[in-house]
């Protein structure tokens, strides 16, 4: 993990590391968020799954989830899931 200039709150800090989640959306909070912000997604994800009903088993649900993630953590969704 090196320094990152995090998309959520724009300070230089620690980056997130491996997040464990795939595709586009794992490669940007690699690159893109800090250890910081990334914690505290971890931490408000079980409020916004009871919140919202969601299943993430369920395809549609997961990716609500993912979408979530990326509003939460700032980041736009690629032109290429659009």
């Amino acid at each position: 993990m090196g320094l990152v200039r995090c998309a959520r709150c724009g300070n230089e800090r620690e980056g997130a590391g491996k997040v464990g989640l795939p595709g586009s959306l794992g490669e940007d909070i690699e690159a893109r968020i800090c250890a910081e912000c990334w914690r505290e997604w971890l931490s408000t994800q079980i409020r916004v799954i009871n919140h919202y009903g969601l299943r993430p088993a369920q395809r549609e649900d997961r990716d609500k989830l993912y979408e979530l993630t990326r509003e939460f953590l700032q980041l736009a969704v690629p032109v290429s899931e659009v």
